[in-house]
């Protein structure tokens, strides 16, 4: 049993031909026709029942396309693992960072490590928390560091190591902030939040159904840094969240914190690895080096 022979015979299945199995595979259809009996020999049983042009799996045939799935899946898992140790092993790492922690945790912990390695390699990837834990479960990143998501797959472990604060931020000469405003008030607004998938979004909405008020009138979602949507908020009088040491250099510009009677908005700094990481001692060494800085610089 090949895992070749395992994709031929789920080929047959998915398309309910072996002439359109032997087209996607790129073999004739008599060579898909032997490798299905060939499998059918190989466990002495039918695996398809062929009738009137339709191909049916028969029960052990069920049970064999869903183990060809697992073992596929057990297979793309096995390269990306021995990818990861092949770079790692090369001194590269595969690193992702949101863009609020690049510079007060990533960027010192990077130049460290350059510093003392000059075979060290970093491939550094900047995006949204959403989209860099994908990346890890992909096994296209060894290491991202970013804010808590609600959903992570089984083969991906965390490390909690720090809380980044929020303000709630608005336009100068926004209506509400001369004021200490009610969340009745803020919920009547428009707001700029990240997607709900975000943990920080959820945190905020449940203030408001928790008060039971109905759901934010969310004009503008978007998984893009707060920073770069910042003229949305300027131009408008949308409430936005922004980190807060993201806030100061900001307020130049024109953006200020409401001053709210609400718990802090705290949310979770998490680094993301694949469960079976890369074992030579790159990976390990930057991340608990990311661990220290962030723990350092960051709330308990």
């Amino acid at each position: 049993m090949r895992l070749e022979d395992l994709e031929i015979f789920r080929a047959v299945h998915e398309t309910s031909s072996f002439q359109r199995a032997a087209q996607r595979s790129g073999l004739s259809q008599s060579a898909v026709t032997k490798i299905v009996r060939k499998l059918e020999d190989e466990f002495g049983m039918a695996l398809m029942e062929r009738g009137a042009g339709v191909i049916a799996l028969t029960p052990a045939g069920r049970t064999l396309y869903e183990r060809a799935i697992e073992l596929a899946d057990l297979a793309a898992a096995t390269r990306r693992d021995m990818v990861s140790e092949a770079a790692a092993l090369r001194g590269s790492v595969r690193l992702g960072v949101v863009p609020a922690l690049l510079h007060s945790v990533a960027t010192p912990v990077l130049s460290e490590v350059l510093a003392k390695s000059k075979a060290a390699q970093i491939q550094l990837t900047v995006k949204h928390s959403a989209e860099l834990v994908r990346l890890v479960e992909d096994g296209k990143l060894d290491l991202a560091l970013c804010f808590g998501v609600q959903h992570v797959a089984p083969n991906v472990a965390c490390a909690l190591v720090g809380h980044q604060r929020y303000q709630l931020v608005v336009r100068a000469g926004h209506p509400l902030l001369a004021r200490r405003p009610s969340l009745q008030q803020l919920s009547q607004m428009g707001w700029l939040l990240p997607p709900s998938g975000v943990t920080l979004r959820a945190e905020i909405e449940r203030m408001f159904s928790d008060a039971e008020l109905g759901p934010l009138n969310v004009r503008i979602e978007s998984d893009a840094s707060a920073t770069l949507l910042t003229p949305f908020i300027l131009q408008g009088n949308l409430i936005g969240v922004l980190a807060e040491q993201a806030l100061h250099p900001l307020s130049k510009e024109g953006l200020g914190a409401l001053d709210v009677d609400l718990p802090a908005l705290l949310g979770n700094v998490v680094i993301y690895y694949r469960r079976r990481a890369p074992s030579v001692g790159v990976v390990m060494d930057i991340r608990h080096r990311l661990e220290a800085q962030a723990r350092s610089n960051l709330p308990a």
